[in-house]
């Protein structure tokens, strides 16, 4: 049975974590390591986590996300990486399914699988299925993103690559999972694995503009093609989002396409 390192990075998300913990604590599998690194919460956090005995935890002040994510990355003594945020959870038979896959497939590195959306209280939205991944495909095509809470992979992996550039803060996953994809191949698993949350003040809903910059850079430093339909996409977002901010032309807009 393989042990399974759970990483979750948290700040003043008190009314989210306990939901995460019990996620992980909850799959009915005996080999595993919670790791939570706290940036220093001034809600309620420390004091849920100082309610579960299991947890390997931290509470300090940080550099950020993935300064708080190397911590953790540096602390799994685990054969499988798991990376979920505090607001999200671990899908019930995640860890069990993930052990098979990763014992009937010693050679293979990295997979995906299915993601549940969900709202701010919990209600599944819809579900997202698994897909793979190619360092082409993330820096030249469009709507690139990996599923991060979905995704898993052997600890050798961060041992070949390196942890999480610090430089990035809306987009080090994606970064991370470039250089994942230019060593190793990735694969999909049918089956929900984790469960996302989208929500008004989650990074995924409130800082589009900035993850876009961000996600220039790293299409430069990894050498993306100039010209490519991923760059046209990501040119288009920077067009459109003024608009989005005015009022009428968004309500205009939305009559054109028929949601009016």
């Amino acid at each position: 049975m393989l042990k399974i390192s759970v990483i979750t990075v948290s700040f003043n998300q008190g009314r989210y974590i306990r939901d995460n913990i019990e996620s992980v604590l909850s799959q009915d599998y005996p080999e595993f390591e919670h790791i939570i690194i706290d940036g220093g919460s001034t809600d309620n956090t420390v004091s849920i986590l100082k309610q579960y005995p299991h947890l390997l935890w931290t509470s300090e002040k940080d550099r950020g996300q993935s300064d708080g994510l190397n911590k953790g990355f540096r602390k799994a003594t685990g054969d499988v990486i798991a990376w979920i945020n505090s607001d999200d959870m671990l899908a019930p038979g995640a860890m069990k399914a993930l052990n098979e896959f990763f014992t009937a497939n010693p050679d293979k590195y990295v997979v995906t699988g299915n993601q549940i959306l969900i709202d701010g209280i919990g209600n599944q939205l819809s579900v997202v299925k698994a897909q793979s991944f190619t360092a082409d495909h993330l820096l030249n095509g469009v709507k690139t993103s990996v599923m991060q809470n979905s995704t898993f992979f052997r600890k050798e992996v961060l041992d070949t690559v390196g942890l999480l550039d610090e430089s990035f803060h809306y987009t080090m996953d994606h970064e991370l999972f470039v250089r994942i994809a230019k060593q190793f191949q990735s694969y999909t698993l049918p089956v929900e694995l984790a469960k996302f949350r989208l929500w008004e003040e989650s990074k995924t809903c409130s800082s589009q503009i900035k993850f876009f910059k961000e996600l220039i850079r790293v299409k430069r430093l990894h050498g993306a093609r100039l010209f490519s339909k991923g760059n046209v996409w990501v040119a288009w977002q920077f067009v459109k989002e003024p608009f989005k901010r005015i009022g009428f032309l968004r309500t205009m807009i939305r009559r054109m396409k028929g949601v009016e």
